[in-house]
């Protein structure tokens, strides 16, 4: 079939405009077999799912099911998607709208994704000093806490006689977390007490120590994290 009909197929069934506009095909060829339709704001890539002779996903959800993501557009338009995940290992959005025709974005373009509860932005990497989506997970006027998704490949056992691989390499999910008080400059952190303390306001450690006592919460649950910075931004 035609990877342009498949495209406004796909449109029609897993692609809701939340305003009246299109991202626009520039390039279709006709043999579907091909691996690019280059549209300014994706291509065409390939299952990376099926990847042989590498255990894992390099997905972040084991489910392409979400209803209720969209993609947020830097012209202030917005997409939502049926199936949609994000490919940890290549840091970028994509939407399957069958097996083998999975269609991925520019993150140029993106300011912002929801995609199963969580948002995600692009910062600056201060590890590999390149923008990379971030995940959201406290956000005030005072300080944010952020959680970066990485995929590591853990190579698998040899055989110390054959020197043959008796186990397949794995890819394995990784969480690492940073702060920014100014939505730009990123320190990594961690989720506990000693390192929240260190990333705010000496001045209002003891309010804030004081606060999490009270109300019996815990640094390293994000949920309560949510209810540690929103009180720390009112001191």
């Amino acid at each position: 079939m035609n990877k342009f009909l498949v495209f406004l197929l796909a449109l029609s069934v897993n692609f809701t405009f939340a305003q009246s506009a299109s991202i626009s095909v520039t390039n279709a060829r006709s043999n579907f077999s091909n691996t690019q339709i280059t549209s300014a704001s994706g291509i065409w890539v390939t299952n990376y799912s099926r990847t042989k002779n590498l255990k894992g996903s390099p997905y972040l959800f084991d489910s392409w099911n979400s209803s209720n993501a969209s993609i947020y557009i830097k012209n202030d338009k917005s997409y939502k998607f049926k199936n949609l995940n994000y490919n940890v290992q290549m840091e970028r959005f994509e939407a399957k709208f069958t097996e083998d025709s999975i269609l991925t974005f520019n993150p140029k373009n993106i300011e912002k994704v929801v995609l199963n509860g969580k948002t995600f932005r692009r910062y600056l990497d201060p590890e590999y000093q390149r923008n990379s989506f971030f995940e959201e997970l406290a956000v005030t006027k005072s300080i944010s806490i952020l959680r970066k998704h990485e995929i590591e490949i853990v190579k698998g056992n040899i055989n110390p006689i054959t020197h043959k691989k008796i186990a397949e390499d794995q890819m394995v999910q990784k969480e690492k977390y940073y702060y920014t008080v100014d939505n730009k400059t990123l320190k990594e952190t961690k989720l506990n007490k000693s390192s929240i303390l260190k990333s705010i306001d000496p001045n209002k450690k003891d309010a804030l120590k004081q606060y999490v006592k009270d109300n019996n919460l815990n640094y390293s649950d994000v949920n309560d994290l949510k209810r540690v910075l929103e009180y720390y931004n009112t001191l």
